[in-house]
Order: C-alpha cells, then sequence, then structure tokens
C-alpha cells in the first residue's frame, strides 16, 4: 500500500472505508481517529463498531493525539476509566474530553480487584478494551500481573511490548499469561514505519481478543495476514 491514501501517518481519510477487510456499522460516516496506529480503527472493528462500549485505559498520556480511546468516546459514545501517571496532562483531559473519567496515579500501585468494582459497577464482569502501555514496558507487564483476570474479561487488548528496545521480556511473559487465560494474539509484533529511526518495520506492540466475542473467521483472516505483515494497514485494509 506505499504510495496510496494508507501510506499517511496513520490518519483517516473517508476514502479508506471502501477498502476495510471488515466494515463495521459507523465506518462510512467516520471523519477522522486519533490512535498512533490505526488502534481505534482495530478495536471497532473487532467489535463491529459497538456503541456504548466499556474501557480501561492504563497509559493514557494525552487526550487526543495519539490516544486509543478518543474516537471510542467521541464518535461511538464509550465509557470507561483512564489512568495517567503525569499529572501534567490533567488540564488539557478537562479541556478536550471534559466527560472521560481520568485517574491520576501509579498504575502499579493500583489494587485492580478493589477498584475496578468500584469504576465499573460490579465485582466481576466484561471490558470491552484494555490498553496496556506505560513506560518502560516491564512495568507494562507488571500492570497486566496486577490484573483479576480470573474474574475480569476484555473483549480486545492491545499491550505495548516495545521489543525494538530488544528487551523482550514483557513481550514473552505477557503472551505467555494471556494464552493461559484464554486469549488469542490476532496479531503479534504490529509495526509502524518511521523512516528517521529505522528504515524497517518497527515492532512495538501486540493485538489480543477474547475468542468468546471475536469470530473465528475475524480472528484466522488476521492471523493468515500478520505471518507475513505487522503493519497495522496490511492488516485492517485490502488494497
Amino acid at each position: 500500500m506505499k504510495d496510496s491514501i494508507f501510506s499517511q501517518a496513520w490518519r483517516w481519510s473517508p476514502a479508506m472505508a471502501a477498502h476495510a477487510r471488515f466494515p463495521f456499522p459507523g465506518i462510512e460516516t467516520l471523519r477522522e481517529n486519533h490512535s498512533q496506529a490505526w488502534q481505534d480503527i482495530f478495536i471497532l472493528t473487532m467489535l463491529g463498531g459497538k456503541r456504548s462500549g466499556r474501557y480501561l485505559e492504563v497509559g493514557g498520556h494525552v487526550p487526543v493525539n495519539n490516544n486509543n480511546t478518543c474516537l471510542l468516546d467521541r464518535g461511538f459514545g464509550w465509557t470507561g476509566m483512564t489512568l495517567e501517571l503525569d499529572s501534567v496532562h490533567f488540564p488539557l483531559w478537562k479541556t478536550e474530553r471534559p466527560n472521560s473519567k481520568l485517574l491520576i496515579a501509579d498504575a502499579l500501585a493500583v489494587n485492580y480487584a478493589e477498584a475496578l468494582p468500584l469504576w465499573f459497577g460490579s465485582r466481576e464482569g466484561r471490558l470491552d478494551y484494555l490498553q496496556l502501555d506505560i513506560d518502560p514496558s516491564i512495568n507494562t507487564l507488571g500492570v497486566l500481573k496486577r490484573l483479576p483476570l480470573d474474574t475480569w474479561r476484555f473483549s480486545v487488548i492491545t499491550f505495548e511490548t516495545d521489543v525494538y528496545t530488544q528487551d523482550f521480556r514483557a513481550r514473552d511473559e505477557s503472551r505467555a499469561i494471556l494464552s493461559a487465560n484464554g486469549y488469542v494474539p490476532i496479531a503479534k509484533d504490529v509495526s509502524v514505519m518511521f523512516s528517521p529511526v529505522s528504515p524497517n518495520p518497527i515492532p512495538f506492540e501486540d493485538w489480543w481478543v477474547d475468542p468468546q466475542v471475536v469470530s473465528p473467521e475475524m480472528i484466522e483472516t488476521f492471523q493468515a495476514i500478520n505471518a507475513s505483515t505487522g503493519l497495522p494497514q496490511n492488516l485492517l485494509f485490502a488494497s
């Protein structure tokens, strides 16, 4: 898809809707997205354009640019909880996403078994999206280990591994944990192209789904494409 609408810097164009491998309700009206590497489009694709979903976003950073939940919130009525360590981002969240819940906290110090019922109103259940992305990746792994995976399910998960740093610990152990809990890696070593850093794809993330929610057809299609490319635009769109 080089030199096409898909070679742009991970930004939506309405012309892309016609090329979606799995079009979802609402895709034809999209005018923008916000994720760094199509994560928001990936989530909506996996869940059929679900509206009024719920998310746990660990590592929110800023509320709009390169944010994975902004489109879900603004365009599809999702709600959830965002955790962010750096309080400098708080005023921007209040301005840009005043209805979103932001907690300034150390994600590694949260007791999620106690917190999730307070945030989501039940002692166990399902959330539609889980983002795990704090620095360094070994800390992201630490958050995963603190989650009550025995009582809460997550339909779609993006786990930032940052294996381009050559530290494989978080990627390898997170894969073992999530697989043991019944999740399926739909795309491993998702990569971006960023020529100032490298002429080759830069792997930084794994994408997971719960096979109780996502269809076998979709899982098999994405896994087959992922076997030959880690670029998210190739996963989500057909030229």
